[in-house]
């Protein structure tokens, strides 16, 4: 049951990441401004996202998206249980994919409580050169991607084998 340490480290830094950084944008009055941290590649960049990946806007449905993150949540535990169970190779993958989406359910869960003052998730890594920039993001994308990744490199590895095997 170590696995699950790694949903919890995620969202500790995911959410400890972006309370630092709103707080420090807000209090420093540096709405719509950039920091550079490694020259103009990488740079925080302090934004409310309302909607879903890649700027995609949603806020007339926030309600039913936080709803459907919730239930996938709910699968994507179920899920890791059950490869926890059958000690598949998705463990890894699952484990990084809920802890980033447990992070940004959060955040999309605060735009309910008047009081915290949240307008979407919180993303802040802006990274690109120049005027030529990815989309803004966070750590708990960063973590789902990195479960994406794992997912597609032990398909095609896996794949891989049973061809080899096949030959052999």
């Amino acid at each position: 049951m170590k696995i699950i340490f790694i949903p919890i480290v995620v969202v500790f830094f995911d959410q400890l990441s972006k309370i630092l950084v709103k707080n420090y944008f807000i209090h420093q009055e540096l709405f719509y401004t950039n920091i550079n941290i490694l020259g103009h590649f990488l740079r925080f960049t302090f934004i409310e996202n309302p909607g879903i990946a890649f700027g995609i806007d949603t806020s007339s449905y926030h309600f039913y998206v936080t709803i459907a993150t919730i239930l996938a949540i709910f699968f994507i535990f179920y899920q890791l249980i059950i490869s926890i169970n059958n000690n598949t190779l998705d463990i890894y993958p699952l484990a990084f994919i809920l802890g980033g989406a447990i992070g940004n359910c959060i955040d999309r869960i605060l735009v309910f409580i008047p009081s915290f003052n949240y307008n979407g998730v919180v993303d802040f890594i802006d990274i690109g050169i120049n005027n030529y920039r990815w989309y803004i993001f966070n750590i708990a994308d960063v973590s789902i991607s990195i479960g994406l990744f794992i997912f597609i490199y032990n398909f095609f590895m896996n794949k891989t084998n049973k061809s080899i095997e096949k030959n052999v």
